[in-house]
């Protein structure tokens, strides 16, 4: 048998590792409470005054076809979101920079159908993908979207990820 202070330590080393014992980060003051452990991190896309920038993705790493980075150029509405960008998607390349693209994109905080999202289109116009924009992560100091969680639209099982914010 282990004597009761090695199994105190034991108890106290799960604790830590677990996350257990310590006081819970709080969110902003008056703050809606969420379910998810992101809540104290992440908001609901209401606004997307912030958005343009540069964004690279964090989590999890891209499948083939997948997008990897992101710099949306444009201006920014009340009620929209709209411009330029460049991207990368993750492909296998024969030569540099074959799987860089651009085109225009526009983005809404609260489309009725689907909630806030973003859709990419080509140099000619044509719809490339569109994302469904469900959280949002801003910088308390200047208000800018730091990060992004994504979901990409038409597919069978979709992942979410997330895109977090390059420079400031």
């Amino acid at each position: 048998m282990h004597s009761v202070g090695r199994l105190g330590s034991l108890f106290v080393g799960l604790a830590l590792v677990s996350g257990c014992g310590g006081q819970e980060p709080q969110g902003p003051a008056g703050a809606e409470a969420l379910e998810t452990a992101e809540a104290a991190v992440y908001e609901a896309p209401d606004s997307l005054a912030g958005l343009l920038g540069s964004y690279t993705r964090y989590w999890p790493p891209a499948a083939a076809g997948e997008l990897t980075s992101m710099t949306l150029a444009g201006v920014e509405h009340v009620d929209r979101v709209e411009g330029s960008y460049v991207r990368t998607v993750s492909r296998v390349c024969p030569f540099y920079g074959c799987n860089t693209e651009s085109g225009t994109f526009w983005a809404l905080p609260n489309n009725p159908a689907v909630g806030a999202l973003i859709v990419f289109k080509d140099l000619a116009g044509a719809e490339r993908d569109y994302y469904a924009i469900t959280q949002l992560q801003r910088s308390p100091i200047t208000g800018k979207i730091t990060g992004i969680v994504l979901v990409k639209g038409g597919m069978a099982a979709p992942v979410p990820f997330t895109m977090t914010r390059v420079g400031f």
